[in-house]
């Protein structure tokens, strides 16, 4: 079958109870972004989780506001407000059944949103849990809002149906102990959503690396090659304005615990032992100079390999 891709969509197993769909599922203590309704409760699937999901539903399908309910139930962690979900995701068109668009159901290379972010993908999650399969329903405006129905075969008032499988939930944020903020670096202000704000005071660029932990987390150390989950923003020392924050996109990156040295995958060797060593839920700062830093070419948009960067990142998971 040709499947479009949908840019909005594509980017970079726990116990089922029931196959059919079904209401009122979600956790009573947590309180969906979208409720479930007539038109959500008509989607069936009965592929495997984490397979392609086989959806059915009679058509056409129409249903303007969005709707949420679950197929079946997981027994994993609940993605509650600020959350990261990690799942894979079939689209299809509500008035022909067609599939649109797919993930690519490979349990390394989910579809990563964060809930309640603004994002409706992420949205539509709310309050479901690990090993859940979701059906949503609403038009291609409301869900792919920046993206043009037409490249789809679609119209903007078209219903479009997704078939989520939840495969991972992590904290939105470090959420370790607060700890004193060394000296030497920028003062870090924090968003309501976690996202750091840099004040540098006066003084000489340093001139050798350091590392020190401004949340000290519980969870597991973070061994060398070992892949992490975390959320980071860079910037060049005493700039205005941040040079990469994943933060922005409201989607973690997966990173190798290892100097670029010694795997390809890597970090930068002052990043690297930042990470290595740290536990989960922790919140680092980072000062890199270029002899640490970044190779010539290897530097994102905005850095330079003469550069000293800071670097703050939430330790949110390990793969």
């Amino acid at each position: 079958m040709f499947v479009r891709k949908l840019p909005a969509i594509v980017l970079t197993a726990g116990l089922l109870v029931s196959l059919s769909a079904c209401t009122g599922l979600f956790p009573e203590t947590c309180t969906p972004t979208f409720a479930s309704g007539s038109n959500s409760e008509l989607v069936s699937a009965v592929g495997s989780f984490g397979k392609d999901p086989r959806a059915t539903f009679p058509t056409p399908l129409i249903s303007e506001a969005p709707e949420v309910s679950e197929l079946t139930v997981g027994e994993g962690d609940v993605a509650g407000s600020g959350d990261i979900v990690d799942f894979q995701v079939t689209v299809l068109l509500g008035r022909t059944g067609e599939v649109i668009t797919s993930s690519s159901y490979d349990e390394t290379s989910p579809v990563r949103r964060t809930v309640n972010n603004g994002d409706p993908l992420g949205d539509m999650l709310a309050c479901s849990s690990v090993g859940s399969r979701v059906a949503a329903t609403s038009t291609f405006e409301n869900i792919f809002p920046d993206t043009n129905p037409e490249t789809s075969g679609a119209e903007a008032d078209d219903t479009i149906v997704l078939v989520f499988d939840v495969q991972r939930v992590l904290p939105g944020r470090a959420n370790g102990v607060d700890q004193l903020a060394p000296s030497g670096f920028p003062s870090i202000a924090l968003a309501p959503n976690g996202q750091p704000g840099f004040t540098f005071a006066s003084g000489d660029v340093p001139t050798e690396s350091s590392f020190g932990v401004l949340k000290q987390g519980s969870g597991a150390v973070v061994e060398e090659g070992e892949t992490a989950v975390i959320h980071v923003s860079g910037i060049v020392w005493d700039a205005a304005t941040v040079a990469f924050s994943t933060w922005s996109t409201g989607a973690p990156i997966n990173v190798a615990a290892a100097d670029v040295a010694d795997d390809p995958n890597g970090l930068p060797p002052g990043w690297a032992d930042a990470l290595i060593g740290q536990k989960v839920g922790s919140q680092i700062i980072a000062t890199i100079t270029p002899a640490d830093g970044y190779a010539p070419g290897t530097a994102p948009t905005g850095v330079t390999e003469t550069d000293t960067i800071v670097v703050v990142f939430d330790i949110l998971g390990l793969l």
